[in-house]
């Protein structure tokens, strides 16, 4: 089993009721959150920040438990039901006990992905192409949660543009659909994580639709790690919705 620890005053995470509509709490480290453990109840600790104005209630129907950037937004988020909320001193510090059962399983790895997320400035260009392979997983994770929590597009999808897939760091299947959501919804977008949630993607509502035109750069690269079945399966899955691949 792992675990993340940090030691942090700053709120990195809330716990928002979805009964009530509003947060319970802010909080620094969770301890025993972000685990590789079986089952789908869990107990936490969280290192208090904050509460809200209103006491907190000991039970609630579903928690969201929200990643939090250097201002207080929301990256992303998990959910978690049938919750339990304790209060209590640790070493001199209000901590608090949530046990409950988990609608979304965190990736142990996720912190440190999140923690990309949180740098100052904008979110760079391949930031997770030099990440070990068990983060990227994390990594992609987080881009899925965090397009559910704040989706960026606002109207009609786009179509008829013209995208550039930088397939230079595609040596795993995380690393192409990282580098695919870069390359349609630019740095940290989501577009897929699998070849059946491609195609969800590419029916719209993910903000770009066909027709367009994906150049798909240094291509041997997935071809060799992939294999040729997987990157032509995907390449076929595009075209199929009407877009056009091309390989310069």
């Amino acid at each position: 089993m792992t675990d993340v620890h940090r030691e942090e005053s700053a709120p990195l995470y809330s716990l928002y009721s979805v009964d009530d509509e509003r947060e319970l709490f802010t909080v620094g480290d969770l301890s025993g959150f972000f685990v590789d453990a079986d089952g789908d109840w869990r107990t936490f600790r969280a290192l208090r920040c904050a509460a809200s104005g209103r006491p907190a209630a000991g039970e609630v129907d579903e928690l969201k438990v929200r990643v939090l950037d250097s201002r207080g937004g929301v990256l992303g988020s998990y959910d978690v039901s049938a919750v339990h909320i304790e209060e209590a001193e640790e070493e001199g510090q209000p901590v608090l006990e949530v046990t409950g059962y988990l609608l979304s399983r965190p990736h142990p790895l996720a912190p440190a992905a999140w923690d990309r997320w949180r740098e100052p400035g904008e979110l760079r260009a391949g930031a997770w192409a030099s990440l070990p392979a068990p983060v990227r997983r994390a990594w992609l994770d987080c881009v899925r949660l965090h397009h559910f929590a704040a989706p960026r597009r606002t109207g009609a999808d786009v179509s008829g543009g013209v995208y550039e897939l930088d397939g230079r760091h595609i040596t795993d299947w995380v690393g192409l659909y990282c580098a695919l959501g870069e390359a349609l919804r630019g740095p940290g977008g989501y577009f897929g994580g699998t070849l059946d949630a491609l195609r969800d993607c590419l029916n719209g509502g993910f903000g770009v639709r066909a027709p367009f035109q994906l150049n798909w750069h240094s291509v041997a690269t997935a071809r060799a790690h992939l294999g040729d079945g997987y990157v032509d399966d995907v390449v076929e899955t595009i075209r199929s919705a009407g877009a056009t691949v091309t390989f310069p």
